[in-house]
């Protein structure tokens, strides 16, 4: 039986083409179905939380303070990190902050207004 050249030729090239298409073809079918579970993954993923606890600013607080000394004064409300609401005092001289605690008189006073 005798091929000529030429048509061998194109029938080589033919097969090689055919397996170069599928190896390509199951590439993309690979690529496609790891992009649609990392893209479905990701609201999974976003309403997770992790619980780390109590996140407040205020560990210890200082039972005594002297109005006179205070530079500032900052409140922060309770929020979802921490349920205590923290008053949070500057010193003038030194500019420490304190943490103090809402029950001192000295406290309620500027609450309410009355010391100015």
């Amino acid at each position: 039986m005798y091929i000529n050249r030429p048509v061998l030729l194109y029938f080589t090239q033919l097969s090689t083409l055919d397996q170069r298409s599928s190896n390509t073809i199951n590439m993309d079918k690979k690529c496609a179905v790891i992009m649609c579970v990392v893209l479905l993954s990701t609201p999974l993923i976003q309403g997770f939380a992790v619980p780390r606890g109590k996140r407040c600013l205020c560990n210890k607080l200082s039972n005594q303070v002297n109005v006179m000394a205070l530079a500032q004064m900052d409140v922060y409300p309770s929020s979802s990190l921490c349920e205590n609401t923290e008053y949070i005092v500057t010193i003038k001289s030194t500019g420490a902050t304190k943490c103090v605690s809402s029950d001192l008189k000295e406290i309620k006073a500027l609450l309410n207004g009355k010391n100015r």
